[in-house]
C-alpha cells in the first residue's frame, strides 16, 4: 500500500486521467477522493457509478440534456461532466457502461467536450477524469465487451489497490486509526484496543474488504461503550480465541510474532544492515520495514551494533 500512495501522490497534480483497479470495498473511492483533494483543482468532486443508473437515464445523467429533449425534460439540466467543471468526474465501475456510453465517454476524454441530449453544438469542459473497475478491463476488451482505445485513454495512470488479506501485516496500525476516524464520526468516545485485537482480526476472511472491516469495527464500538475494545465486541471472533483440542490463539500470535522478528534480523544482516536492500529483499517499502521493527520491538541501531550471533 506505501507504494500505492506513493504514486498516488506523484501523479495527483497532473492532468493525467486515472484508473483504479482493485476488489470492491478496498477503497479506491477513498483513493479517488484523495487524488482529488491533492490535485488542488478548484471545482467539485463528483462521483458517478455506472452500475447504479439504468442505461436509458446514464446518458443524462453525464452529460446533461436540453428543455424538451425526451418526455419529461422540462427545463435544461448540467451532467455530471459540466458539474464537475474545474474539478474531477469520478466514474466507478465504468466496465459496466454500455457500448454507445463507452463511444461519448470516449469521446469527451478525447475532445475534452461534452453535448448535452438534444443539444446542437458541444462545449468545452476543463475536468480531470477518474475511473474505477473490480472487473478487469483487459479480460474485457479481450472478450469484446469493453473498447480498447476507451481502456488505453482511461490508462493515464493505473493505480491497482491492494486487497485487505494482502495487508494483514498492516492490521496492527490499519484498525487503530479506522477505530480512531469511526469514533470520530460517530461521536462516540475513543475506546482503548484490547492487546492483540488486531491480530486477531487480521487471522479472519475479509471478503468485503475495507468496507467489511469499517462495518465490523463501528458495530464493536457501538457494543462496548466506553469500555476498552475487545475480542467478545467482534461476534466475528466467536470460536478462534482458543477452545478444547485447540491451541489458544495468544501462543499463534506469539510463534508468528517470534518467527518475524527472525526473519527481519535474518534479512537485515545478510544485507548488511542496507534498509533498502533488505526492504526490497522483504517485498516492503523503506517505511513498512520501519514499522514492522517498531511493532516487532527491535531497535535496529542497536541490532546493528549487537556482534553476529554463532
Amino acid at each position: 500500500m506505501a507504494s500505492v500512495l506513493a504514486e498516488l501522490a506523484r501523479i495527483a497534480g497532473s492532468r493525467l486521467t486515472v484508473l483504479l483497479c482493485g476488489p470492491s470495498g478496498c477503497g479506491k473511492e477513498l483513493a479517488a477522493r484523495e487524488l482529488h483533494r491533492l490535485s488542488a483543482r478548484a471545482g467539485p468532486l463528483v462521483a458517478v457509478n455506472g452500475s447504479a443508473i439504468s442505461e436509458s437515464l446514464m446518458e443524462s445523467e453525464l452529460f446533461g440534456h436540453v428543455k424538451g429533449a425526451y418526455t419529461g425534460a422540462l427545463r435544461d439540466r448540467k451532467g455530471a461532466i459540466e458539474v464537475a467543471q474545474g474539478g474531477t468526474l469520478f466514474l466507478d465501475e465504468v466496465a459496466d457502461l454500455s457500448p454507445r456510453l463507452q463511444s461519448l465517454f470516449l469521446r469527451v476524454l478525447q475532445e475534452r467536450e461534452v453535448r448535452r441530449v438534444g443539444a446542437e453544438r458541444s462545449q468545452q469542459v476543463d475536468v480531470r477524469f477518474l475511473a474505477a473497475s473490480h472487473r478487469s478491463l483487459e479480460a474485457l476488451t479481450a472478450a469484446g465487451a469493453f473498447r480498447q482505445d476507451l481502456l488505453y485513454r482511461l490508462q493515464g495512470a493505473v493505480l491497482t489497490l491492494p486487497g485487505l488479506d494482502e495487508r494483514r501485516h498492516e492490521f496492527p496500525f490499519l484498525v487503530p486509526r479506522m477505530v480512531a476516524r469511526l469514533a470520530l464520526e460517530t461521536g462516540c468516545p475513543e475506546p482503548a484496543l484490547q492487546p492483540g485485537l488486531a491480530q486477531s482480526l487480521a487471522g479472519l476472511a475479509w471478503p468485503g474488504h475495507v468496507r467489511q472491516l469499517l462495518h465490523a469495527l463501528e458495530r464493536a464500538l457501538l457494543r462496548c461503550g466506553a469500555g476498552p475494545l475487545e475480542a467478545r465486541h467482534f461476534p466475528e471472533l466467536e470460536g478462534l480465541t482458543g477452545g478444547a483440542g485447540a491451541p489458544p490463539r495468544q501462543a499463534w500470535q506469539e510463534a508468528t510474532r517470534a518467527f518475524q522478528r527472525r526473519l527481519l534480523l535474518e534479512t537485515l544482516q545478510r544485507h548488511g544492515f542496507q534498509v533498502s536492500e533488505a526492504a526490497r529483499a522483504l517485498g516492503l517499502a523503506r517505511p513498512a520495514l520501519y514499522a514492522t521493527a517498531r511493532r516487532l520491538g527491535l531497535d535496529l541501531g542497536t541490532e546493528r551494533r549487537r556482534p553476529p550471533r554463532g
